[in-house]
């Protein structure tokens, strides 16, 4: 999954509707810019305490990783529905009777197979998620980050781009 997505990730005020970057926090000194408290900081602030290089920086001996977005989400950003609606129960559980597993779908299916087993929003929607070709809202003071796939990089503008910490 995408870390993003965490309740805590970046720094923020979830009343004051104010979510930073480490970088932006400290710009403000920790202070929210609306109401003047302290801000609530996040699991990336810390990260960026802690680490011992720049940002973007990859170590040789790093472990390769891959973001995932769950296959039913996907499918309901497609449809424009909740995932917990029985269009995308159907949609999923015939995607699963032809290929197998999730996995699969997610991980292993070359770009043809996708098109040619899924609805072709489904398809293209695993496909930019394999390339990265999302949006991302990062969570901040208790409040759950969202991954957009089709809307992709509209809503992460004028934002500092976390992907590329990850």
């Amino acid at each position: 999954f995408f870390p993003e997505e965490g309740k805590y990730h970046f720094d923020g005020h979830r009343n004051c509707k104010i979510c930073f970057s480490p970088a932006q926090t400290k710009r403000h000194d920790n202070i929210c810019p609306v109401c003047t408290k302290p801000l609530t900081v996040g699991v990336l602030n810390r990260v960026d305490a802690l680490a011992d290089r720049p940002e973007g920086v990859v170590p040789d001996n790093a472990i390769p990783f891959k973001n995932c977005v769950p296959l039913d989400e996907i499918i309901a950003e497609a449809r424009g529905v909740g995932k917990a609606s029985k269009a995308v129960e159907k949609e999923y559980f015939q995607a699963i009777g032809h290929f197998g597993t999730e996995f699969n779908i997610l991980l292993k299916a070359s770009a043809d197979e996708l098109k040619k087993g899924l609805s072709w929003k489904t398809a293209e929607g695993v496909i930019s998620v394999r390339s990265g070709r999302v949006g991302v809202i990062p969570g901040y003071d208790g409040e759950y980050g969202k991954v957009r796939i089709f809307s992709g990089e509209g809503e992460t503008a004028g934002r500092e781009r976390q992907l590329q910490l990850f």
